[in-house]
């Protein structure tokens, strides 16, 4: 697939706007990446091609003051041992799963018949993040299968927020950080 154009990326993210999520992307400064999803999370950089995120909240929201990194915990030199690398198929499959209802495939009415639409703005959304030198983290456990198959249901996490119940993808690549991640609101 060809790199995304902002129009593109803004109709992939629309995959998310029934959820409780977060997709943006800051510019990668650092050897230990930990440090550029650190910076992108308190906002001190933004997406350097100017393309538009999907957050939850308003500015004015309390929960996400400029000196805090709610709902995210803050960073700390454990963070990346807390994901999982996985590989590009299981990324896609991650970032539909992570845009349902509730974030489990199995319990969507419509999948089969939108599956083909979220794939497709899935795999744009990776496009960003170009093969084979991009890396991909979750912390959401996951179905059978080697590599994982986010069609299974997700199974766990291990929570990056304040919520009980977060699941997300880092993509990592040599000039940028993509942070897609969804929460369980309730």
């Amino acid at each position: 697939m060809t790199a995304p154009d902002p129009a593109s990326w803004a109709d992939a993210l629309t995959m998310y706007e029934r959820r409780y999520s977060i997709v943006t992307v800051g510019p990668r400064r650092h050897q230990d990446w930990v440090l550029d999803a650190a910076a992108i999370l308190r906002k001190e950089t933004s997406d350097p091609r100017s393309w538009k995120s999907q957050e939850f909240y308003q500015e004015d929201d309390e929960e996400w003051r400029p000196d805090r990194l709610v709902p995210f915990l803050p960073t700390d030199s454990g963070w990346r041992a807390r994901l999982t690398e996985i590989p590009r198929s299981s990324a896609e499959r991650l970032l539909v799963a992570i845009s349902t209802n509730w974030l489990d495939v199995t319990k969507e009415p419509d999948f089969e018949a939108r599956r083909p639409a979220l794939e497709e703005k899935a795999r744009v959304l990776l496009a960003r993040f170009p093969a084979p030198t991009a890396q991909f983290f979750t912390n959401g456990s996951y179905g059978p299968g080697d590599p994982p198959d986010f069609y299974h249901p997700i199974t766990g996490c291990d929570p990056f927020s304040e919520h009980d119940w977060d699941v997300g993808l880092l993509a990592v690549s040599k000039t940028e950080l993509g942070i897609f991640w969804s929460f369980d609101a309730t």
